[in-house]
């Protein structure tokens, strides 16, 4: 019996026996949990590495009108004496209508930070449910417990939400796609530079993978763990939008520098590993590329 093995033996046993589907990541369809929600079920995100909910409910929330902008989207990141901010949220959002990202709405991160106040969320939480606007929501994340003896949210608000899952694609090929699919045919159309936006673009998607599918070695691929995620590539392909827009010819230097020291560099602090990002960059971010 090999342990280490048994893992891709289910895969491929179940991809033979039942078919390719049942193994292949599928990316979840926020609008449709979201139509399942109601005041009194809330939406709640296990975090997975390198994914971040927040863009899709924010993204889901610009198609309902729901935005940070115009008030509707209540976004509160518990810790460091939040926790009456976020009743306050929960209180004006069940009156109004909003999301804490709540559908009119309201968002609750990393409630596994303040386990002694998660009674009282959940009673909060419970309360509001009644007699509140047909349009209130909540959103709530948090990391998976490492043990057992670690689960410290309470039951009924694991009972009453719709638990949602979106872990990392697995494999070049799956990374590949997932950050291809963040880019709609009329972003890769916008540039006036059409051929190197769209190159560019390709590029940028296959790095993005390289490096999240680099953290699955663990050491071998990172000396340190990096919160690599999707925000950078799409901040990535705005910056590299507005460069080509600005300047006659591509600035090359310029592209590899922000990408490479701010974009994903930002987050990197051993100098190995920043010495090995700017060497992807100068192998996929080239003019050869064209």
């Amino acid at each position: 019996m090999r342990p280490d093995r048994m893992t891709y033996a289910i895969r491929n046993f179940v991809e033979e026996k039942m078919g390719s589907r049942f193994v292949e990541g599928r990316s979840v369809d926020l609008s449709k949990a979201y139509k399942e929600s109601s005041p009194s079920t809330p939406l709640f995100f296990i975090l997975s590495p390198g994914v971040d909910p927040l863009k899709d409910v924010e993204a889901l929330g610009r198609t309902l009108n729901f935005t940070i902008d115009n008030g509707r989207i209540h976004n509160v990141s518990l810790g460091q004496g939040q926790e009456a901010v976020a009743e306050q949220a929960l209180e004006v959002a069940a009156a109004e209508g909003h999301w804490v990202i709540l559908q009119e709405g309201f968002l609750l991160q990393n409630i596994h930070l303040v386990a002694r106040w998660l009674g009282t969320l959940e009673k909060t939480v419970e309360q509001h449910s009644l007699d509140s606007h047909s349009d209130y929501r909540v959103f709530m994340s948090a990391e998976p417990a490492a043990s057992p003896e670690a689960h410290i949210i309470p039951q009924g608000l694991l009972e009453d939400a719709i638990k949602i899952t979106n872990e990392p694609p697995t494999g070049m090929y799956a990374n590949v796609h997932k950050a291809l699919d963040l880019f709609t045919q009329d972003t890769l159309e916008m540039c006036s530079k059409e051929i190197e936006f769209k190159c560019i673009l390709f590029a940028l998607c296959y790095f993005h993978a390289v490096v999240a599918e680099r953290r699955k070695f663990g050491a071998q691929g990172w000396n340190r763990p990096y919160p690599f995620n999707n925000g950078d590539l799409t901040i990535s392909i705005n910056v590299l939008y507005n460069y080509l827009e600005a300047n006659p010819k591509v600035p090359w230097d310029d592209l590899r520098y922000l990408f490479g020291e701010i974009m994903y560099g930002g987050h990197i602090t051993d100098d190995w590993d920043r010495r090995l990002c700017r060497t992807y960059l100068s192998e996929y971010i080239c003019e050869e590329m064209l």
